[in-house]
């Protein structure tokens, strides 16, 4: 176990004990039965919150790959923790780690390593919260300066436990079973990145490991599954890209979308994504490897 202060590891604790939970707790549906009113939770609350996750967590808060005013990125950051996949020191610092590590024996979910097959995927798609990794090596230094955010990751279950309960309080053990559906169904959707996205799907650029654009991932996860172009160009805001017959080809991405909804009220800016250039010198059809350019910063993007 890494060397956290004992409050911390009792708290990170809480996060695999909640995703057990809210995998037992979807079983209170099969007692209740499910109204087309708690459908539209399961989907609201999985839709919302894996935006949060993807829009936030990851592009902004993990690749900064744009900018946005410090309270905005707070609020969207205990959105992401009511999904109950930890909070903001603990993602970015594993998400970092797998980028550094990409399917090598460090990268923390690995579908390559340190298991393989049927194994592998199991450990991928979130056996490796049950092991020794789930612990990140150190935490981003960041992130951790920021006290708001450090308060939302050592406290990231309440968020969960709110949104729980105001579940409940809407319709009974109805709307909490839809609610830890909505969250069992969220976790593995997320999964699915570290795992399908490693396994299964096209590879129209250069990268250094096994990451895929897989069509069905990007669809559970609002354009997260386009994960080779993601690791090719990890700053990139938009992830929906791909090279077909030699042309840059693109590809839907609802949370570039957000993105540029974002910016288009004034809240989002400083947008970065590759240019062209960039990104035919880096496709893999090419006879050539190149390294990665430098991330352009965008003035404006074509949707």
């Amino acid at each position: 176990m890494r060397q956290y202060p004992p409050l911390t590891i009792a708290l990170y604790i809480i996060g695999p004990i909640l995703i057990i939970a809210s995998h037992i707790g979807s079983l209170l549906l099969l007692t209740t039965g499910l109204s087309l009113g708690a459908v539209v939770w399961i989907i609201f609350l999985y839709e919302i919150r894996m935006l949060a996750t993807t829009g936030i967590y990851h592009r902004l808060l993990t690749h900064k790959s744009y900018q946005v005013p410090a309270p905005f990125l707070w609020i969207g950051c205990i959105v992401a923790a009511s999904a109950g996949q930890m909070g903001p020191s603990w993602w970015k610092a594993h998400h970092m780690s797998h980028h550094q590590h990409a399917d090598l024996p460090l990268d923390p979910h690995s579908p390559y390593t340190p298991l393989q097959g049927i194994k592998g995927f199991y450990f991928s798609q979130g056996g490796w919260l049950l092991s020794p990794r789930f612990f990140p090596a150190k935490l981003p230094i960041d992130v951790e300066r920021d006290r708001v955010l450090k308060i939302i990751d050592r406290l990231h279950f309440v968020p969960t436990l709110a949104l729980a309960a105001i579940s409940y309080y809407i319709g009974g053990v109805e709307y909490l079973g839809a609610f830890f559906l909505s969250t069992t169904l969220l976790f593995h959707g997320v999964q699915t990145v570290n795992s399908l996205s490693h396994l299964v799907g096209e590879q129209p650029f250069i990268t250094d490991d096994f990451s895929r654009n897989n069509w069905f991932v990007a669809f559970l996860t609002l354009g997260e599954g386009w994960h080779n172009l993601h690791h090719a160009f990890q700053s990139s805001s938009r992830h929906g890209i791909t090279i077909r017959s030699g042309k840059i080809a693109y590809l839907p991405d609802p949370t570039f979308s957000f993105i540029k909804m974002l910016q288009f009220l004034g809240i989002a800016s400083k947008l970065r994504v590759p240019s062209e250039t960039e990104l035919l010198a880096r496709a893999k059809d090419k006879t050539f490897q190149c390294s990665q350019l430098p991330i352009a910063i965008e003035a404006s993007v074509d949707s």
